[in-house]
């Protein structure tokens, strides 16, 4: 091993900072990075809505920064995520719960309060910067690009299937104590997250504005939920078809891909490609293995998600109708694992590999019951 590497990070969100920790928390950024130094525009806002996550990121939100359940050290006003609460889902089921591991627990956290612990905490060298061009403006020998889905070159980018594009937002300004999960609610248009947060409960309707209009959604969201929207914006689902720009940058975040937040798998993918970016930098992975690894992750993602909407919702509408025709077609891995749990054979599904991305095997017969039970 040669000297010690000098890693940039660009950008102040999520993904930056799944990054910056997971590199810290890692044998590798442990021994051979010489500094991370994050670069981040301070006029550039940071996500609003609260977040949820899947269990991998708590462990390292606990070894790198000391976050836990003692109020002085929650810093992130984490709160308890013990699963997903999918409601009105299917047609054979009113709700259906996607647990986690009884010994485990994701959380949602309040992304501006991360920001500001990770950059106030010393670990990682900060400068403000508005970065354009990161390689001709950062001297380091990776940098990691988490600038967010602006000025993309769509050219360089394939779309993800999925029947979403647009959000709406809103806020209760009132906790709710008894919201210890995620809730994924079907609705006529597409589906809703509740997300508790330790003062106010967030609310994001999620539809397609090719299908329904945004009057007839803000009006849907409002009865159902009783709330006041605040926000809507248009989104876009895709990949880029290469994780790496250039000599030395590897995207990440929006600046890499963006699918719906159904399964709360964003930070759980970012996670994921600091991971095998960490195997390319030191151990001598190629750049055309590390990519198609990461590309092959997120189409995983994707599949898992489409394999919701088959079993549709309660609604008989125009969006659940385009949802069930999207095409689907999963790999070998999942056919297995589905077959697997068909055919009741639970100890050859476990022990055929831990996860499905980041799905484990109790994740595929959870759906697989509930959705095909008389």
């Amino acid at each position: 091993m040669n000297r010690k590497k000098k890693i940039a990070i660009v950008g102040a969100g999520n993904a930056a900072f799944a990054t910056a920790l997971t590199l810290y928390d890692s044998f590798w950024g442990r021994s051979y990075i010489d500094k991370i130094t994050i670069y981040y525009d301070p006029s550039i806002p940071i996500e609003i809505v609260g977040q949820g996550t899947t269990i991998k990121i708590v462990e390292t939100l606990y070894n790198v920064l000391g976050i836990n359940w003692y109020t002085d050290n929650n810093l992130i006003k984490a709160t308890f995520k013990t699963g997903i609460l999918y409601e009105n889902w299917g047609k054979k089921t009113e709700k259906l719960f996607h647990p986690f591991p009884l010994t485990n627990t994701a959380i949602h956290f309040v992304p501006h309060l991360l920001s500001k612990v990770v950059l106030e905490c010393g670990l990682f060298d900060v400068v403000e910067a508005n970065i354009v061009d990161p390689e001709k403006e950062i001297d380091a020998d990776y940098i990691f690009d988490c600038r967010g889905k602006n000025n993309r070159d769509p050219e360089l980018y394939e779309t993800l299937i999925n029947p979403l594009n647009h959000v709406i937002l809103a806020k209760i300004p009132e906790p709710d104590l008894k919201l210890i999960y995620t809730r994924a609610v079907a609705t006529p248009n597409g589906w809703t997250f509740v997300i508790p947060n330790q003062d106010s409960v967030n609310y994001g309707y999620l539809f397609n504005d090719k299908i329904t209009t945004t009057k007839d959604a803000l009006d849907n969201f409002s009865e159902m939920f009783n709330v006041i929207p605040h926000m809507d914006f248009h989104f876009e689902n895709y990949l880029a078809k290469s994780v790496f720009q250039g000599e030395r940058t590897i995207l990440n975040g929006n600046r890499l891909s963006f699918l719906e937040p159904l399964e709360a798998s964003s930070i759980g993918f970012y996670v994921e490609v600091a991971e095998k970016s960490l195997d390319y930098i030191f151990n001598n992975v190629s750049r055309e293995l590390t990519n198609k690894t990461i590309r092959t992750e997120m189409h995983k993602i994707q599949n898992f998600i489409l394999w919701h909407y088959q079993y549709g919702s309660k609604y008989n509408t125009p969006f659940w109708d385009h949802a069930k025709s999207l095409p689907f077609e999963p790999d070998e891995e999942f056919k297995s694992r589905v077959d697997y749990v068909k055919n009741n054979d639970f100890y050859t599904c476990r022990n055929g590999g831990d996860e499905y991305s980041q799905w484990p095997h109790m994740s595929f017969k959870l759906w697989f019951d509930a959705m095909n039970s008389k």
